[in-house]
């Protein structure tokens, strides 16, 4: 198996969601992308050499790309003089800025992935991501997954496998079955969902 399909394979590269919606509104092409993340993850100069053996651009693209963030002012070039000439430094704050100007997504409960980020104060891992994504697909209510969430979190539990089990049996029995069943609501949040024996 190649080194390639490894990397692929084992899923551990994530992009978090709200950068993702964040470019998309804004006038940025896949190959201007492509170059912003190599100034941010690898080096914030310009080395046409390194870009065509880390990303595959060619002297000419390189160059035309280069030029287009200069044109639609998403990056600068920072010039300093030093003993061994002059160094060209690539500033992306006007990239951030324009990002941060024309952010439609609030990170607040409508974004699920932010809502668990902030609740279980940690990042989520590629299988977390995946995992609520399943529940999405598989036509289970936003609501049903963040009040889940809510209930693992009064429970001062903090695991996946925890959550899906609650929504496991709500989107089987129904939270309202559960609810009347138990009597209030109180009474459902002091559920033990992990030893559900019914």
């Amino acid at each position: 198996m190649s080194d390639l399909r490894k990397i692929f394979e084992s899923r551990d590269f994530v992009v978090n969601s709200n950068i993702i919606k964040s470019i998309s509104n804004i006038d940025i092409t896949l190959d201007e992308f492509l170059l912003i993340l190599y100034f941010i993850n690898i080096s914030c100069y310009l080395d046409t050499n390194d870009i065509k053996d880390k990303i595959g651009f060619d002297d000419e693209k390189t160059y035309n790309t280069f030029s287009s963030l200069l044109n639609k002012k998403y990056i600068e070039i920072e010039v300093t003089n030093k003993n061994s000439g002059v160094s060209e430094k690539v500033k992306l704050e006007p990239l951030y800025d324009r990002l941060a100007l024309n952010k439609t997504i609030e990170t607040n409960e409508t974004d699920i992935y932010s809502l668990f980020e902030r609740e279980l104060g940690r990042t989520l891992s590629s299988f977390e991501y995946e995992l609520i994504n399943k529940w999405i697909e598989d036509g289970v209510n936003e609501d049903t997954i963040k009040n889940a969430l809510k209930e693992a979190i009064l429970n001062n539990v903090r695991s996946f496998k925890y959550i899906d089990k609650i929504i496991y049996d709500w989107t089987k029995n129904g939270t309202k079955k559960r609810v009347k069943d138990e009597g209030t609501l109180e009474d459902m949040f002091e559920y033990d969902w992990l030893d559900d024996n019914e």
